[in-house]
């Protein structure tokens, strides 16, 4: 360091001086409140108005999840398993509280009182200032990067669309980082219960995609670590640490024993495990891979990270009455009411994918500080945090990367059961924000060569600011501002202008000038963000400014970058009344037609809805269709073969295999009518909840099995895999006039049966059949049941009266409850002691020194 640099630093050193404890305790407050001041800025409308804030996906989850959070109510227990919706399935990953993890308590402390959804946002801000702190980037520094991390317009969309597990676990990784980069530091108690802390909440936010983001963060990570371990011969401490990092994480999959287990269990019942037919290529398991890289994000549309709205943003913008698209509309004597509405969602965005809510922005400030990092930072950090950024790039590009993304895809363990590459730049959005504080901390402790960071700044700045500039002046040249999906909007516009091309076709090309108009307004306002960080940071280096303008400064511009472009994502507009919130869930008159039916349990087919994407018919019936990322295999296939063709066994008129439609209980078929009116068709011919059969047919294999559905007679005949044969060898079915079967007890985990028949037979259940967890049992005794039909349940039963009751009872909950509540009382002792020893510690040595 020059002799000038290091005056600096003793200039820096005076400012800081040696503080007392409210100066230490002060900008911690300052940052809670901080944080707290812009999450109300947010959420003010929840927070003042008692609104609601209207996200897609959880008025989804609420109709899949209405009957477990009623049986929960009345019971004071969990379901496990619902039937609103898919004929049934389990409730793992719909509504289960895992109450057995201890440490959910200790989280809940770090809310703050904020109602969910809108604590997300504030512990997002909050664990990634704790992390630069627990580094040792200074505190006021670290409210800027706190800022930085959690309002990138990504986090701003999932609240918008209800992706809160994503967020919350996108908000814990700092705390895993955090106890890592303490067990770096020699601190290995600490180090180890933080991490454990960290992965247990991780694991039990229950957000399998982003965790396993964090892993890659954390090899990458390892990678580097091991490296430099060689390097320096340092091999034991490494091993040391890595050995910490295993047993926290073992105790943290303890911790969340349950969850884990259950879905564990579960998987390779879904989507996302094998299929047994032929026909399928999903044999092996895995998501489909064209279905898997859907939502690959483009080479070119990366620039988004700098840029918000190089690609227009979203796929409903509201572009304004003084747009280009405004002033067509306009001169064609639309009202100005109509320019209104139809400005207020126009698709400006012209990316890769068919929609987006919007772009992945992490900020032009913090593009520039990530570069100007690269350019400046000697240490480890800077290879492990570029490798990251790589990685997480190279994800993203989904099949625009095709050679690389799909060799991961098909070798990288369990990478193939998720989808939505472009998730992957989660990993990025910690990576940037954490280099460049890094950077930061170093420089207002002036651990640079002032001299080289001016030179460095300026080159970042040519660079970043430089690709703004570009975009600004000639990204109307070299960009083409279309999609392939522009076509559809197009044929949009031509229905709804009675097919006037002409006036479609000068609506295309305003539409064209209104993406390059707020493609170059948003880089003009990145490159003044960049010149006026860059700036600050210049000025710094060269002595003109003091540390306290530099860190109010970037405080000000991170929140002015940020906070503006999320706003653009999360506003007003995405808050509603809580009667308009609720008028979704009122029951249309088909709804209350359905309601009088008094049978205990039936089904219902909506045929006037998205049939495989609603929920909301859950909210009020057990529904054949649903909303669900993880449904089951063999229903997903009934869906496919059986009940999105035409009937073949009768002549019906209904899009589906009527017979299979009867065999899972629907009463009734909710069809499209006049205008919002819908129809209820009673189906008469549905089978009831359970039913004697006369004969069996056994089959070796699910392909035939799928196909002999196509020909028999489910009210007569049986279809039985090879593999259930012992549980039906040398039965004697037959007719039996006196065979009667009736549901006496219905309860999501529980039902009840009383048969009576004058010969051992076969029953046929019109419930899904799911192992492990069902149990049946005949007169209070364990019996056997099997798959039939290739979705529902069967079982011999004797001749005479029984009781037939069959229980949800699956082990890896309640056995799993018990190891998660044991190993999370574990690490919650273990911090108790911790904070004990040392606090004891502190008021000896201050005894001593008194």
């Amino acid at each position: 360091m020059k002799e000038k640099d290091k005056k600096h630093a003793a200039v820096i050193q005076k400012e800081t001086g040696s503080p007392s404890l409210v100066q230490r305790l002060l900008p911690h407050i300052a940052a809670v409140a901080l944080f707290a001041a812009v999450n109300f800025m947010y959420f003010s409308p929840m927070l003042l108005d008692s609104k609601e804030i209207y996200q897609s996906d959880i008025v989804q989850f609420k109709g899949m999840s209405k009957e477990l959070i009623d049986f929960r109510a009345k019971t004071g227990h969990e379901g496990l398993w619902t039937n609103s919706m898919f004929g049934g399935m389990p409730a793992f990953q719909i509504s289960v509280l895992y109450k057995g993890n201890l440490i959910q308590y200790l989280e809940k402390i770090t809310t703050l009182g904020f109602p969910h959804p809108s604590q997300l946002l504030f512990q997002a801000m909050l664990f990634f200032y704790l992390m630069l702190v627990i580094i040792g980037v200074n505190p006021w520094l670290a409210m800027a990067g706190g800022l930085a991390y959690a309002l990138g317009s990504y986090n701003l969309t999932l609240l918008e669309a209800g992706h809160n597990s994503k967020l919350h676990c996108i908000a814990l990784i700092p705390i895993v980082v955090s106890g890592i980069l303490l067990l770096r530091s020699g601190k290995y108690w600490w180090g180890g219960i933080l991490s454990a802390i960290g992965f247990s909440v991780l694991i039990m936010g229950n957000h399998l995609q982003i965790t396993y983001y964090l892993l890659l963060i954390l090899i990458v990570y390892g990678v580097v670590e091991l490296i430099y371990a060689i390097r320096e011969k340092s091999l034991r401490n490494l091993f040391l640490m890595g050995g910490i990092v295993v047993a926290a994480g073992l105790i943290a999959v303890a911790s969340n024993l349950s969850l884990l287990w259950s879905t564990y269990e579960y998987l390779p019942s879904t989507i996302r495990g094998p299929s047994e037919l032929s026909s399928n290529t999903q044999s092996k398991g895995g998501l489909d891979e064209d279905y898997a890289f859907q939502w690959s994000y483009g080479l070119m549309e990366s620039f988004t990270l700098l840029v918000p709205n190089l690609y227009g943003g979203s796929s409903s913008e509201d572009i304004g009455v003084n747009s280009h698209t405004a002033e067509v509309l306009r001169s064609k004597g639309v009202s100005e009411q109509q320019i209104k509405g139809f400005t207020s969602q126009v698709r400006t965005y012209w990316g890769d994918v068919l929609f987006t809510s919007g772009p992945f922005y992490i900020g032009a400030l913090v593009c520039f500080l990530f570069l100007l990092a690269m350019f400046m930072v000697k240490e480890r950090w800077k290879w492990w945090l570029l490798g990251v950024s790589v990685l997480s790039l190279m994800l993203a590009w989904g099949r625009n990367f095709e050679f690389f993304n799909d060799f991961v895809f098909h070798n990288l363990p369990g990478y193939n059961r998720f989808r939505t590459p472009s998730m992957a730049l989660t990993m990025l959005s910690f990576a940037f924000p954490t280099l460049g504080f890094i950077f930061l901390g170093h420089l207002i402790k002036g651990d640079y060569d002032m001299a080289l960071v001016k030179k460095q700044a300026l080159r970042a700045f040519y660079i970043t600011g430089g690709l703004c500039l570009l975009f600004a002046l000639l990204g109307g040249m070299f960009l083409s501002f279309s999609t392939q999906y522009d076509d559809n909007y197009r044929n949009q516009l031509m229905q709804g202008t009675g097919n006037n091309k002409q006036f479609v076709d000068e609506l295309m090309q305003a539409l064209k000038e209104d993406r390059i108009s707020i493609m170059r307004m948003d880089a003009l306002r990145s490159f003044v963000l960049i010149l006026l960080g860059g700036g600050l940071i210049w000025l710094f280096a060269g002595g003109r400014i003091k540390q306290n303008a530099l860190l109010g400064g970037l405080i000000v511009l991170m929140f002015a970058d940020m906070f503006f472009v999320g706003k653009r994502y999360l506003n007003s507009k995405n808050f509603v009344s809580k009667s308009d919130y609720n008028r979704y869930f009122e029951p249309t008159q088909a709804d209350e037609l359905i309601l009088k039916e008094t049978s205990l349990d039936y089904r219902v087919l909506n045929l006037a809805a998205d049939t495989w994407q609603d929920s909301r018919t859950s909210y009020f019936h057990k529904s054949l269709g649903g909303y669900h990322a993880a449904k089951l295999r063999r229903y997903q296939e009934i869906i496919e073969h059986q009940m999105s063709r035409n009937d073949s066994t009768r002549r019906s008129g209904f899009p589906f295999n009527k017979r299979v439609v009867d065999m899972l209980n629907t009463k009734y078929i909710i069809l499209p009518g006049q205008g919002q009116q819908q129809q209820v068709y009673p189906n008469t011919q549905a089978l009831d909840n359970a039913w004697f059969v006369d004969s069996v047919k056994m089959v070796n294999n699910a392909d035939e099995e799928m196909n002999a559905l196509n020909d028999i007679n489910p009210v007569t005949t049986v279809i039985v895999d090879k593999r259930f044969a012992s549980q039906v060898q040398g039965l004697q079915p037959g007719y039996d006039s006196t065979a009667t079967v009736k549901m006496d007890g219905y309860a999501p985990n529980d039902l009840k049966y009383t048969s009576k028949s004058s010969r051992e037979s076969v029953i046929v259940f019109s419930e899904i059949y799911y192992q492990p967890g069902w149990d049946a049992f005949i007169d209070g005794k364990k019996a056997d049941h099997f798959r039939c039909n290739y979705i529902l349940r069967g079982m011999r039963v004797p001749a005479g009266e029984h009781q037939i009751e069959f229980k949800f009872e699956p082990q890896s909950y309640f056995a799993g409850e018990k190891v998660a509540y044991g190993s999370s009382a574990i690490i919650l002792l273990l911090a108790l002691g911790l904070v004990y020893h040392d606090r004891r510690k502190f008021l000896q040595k201050d005894s001593a020194a008194s």
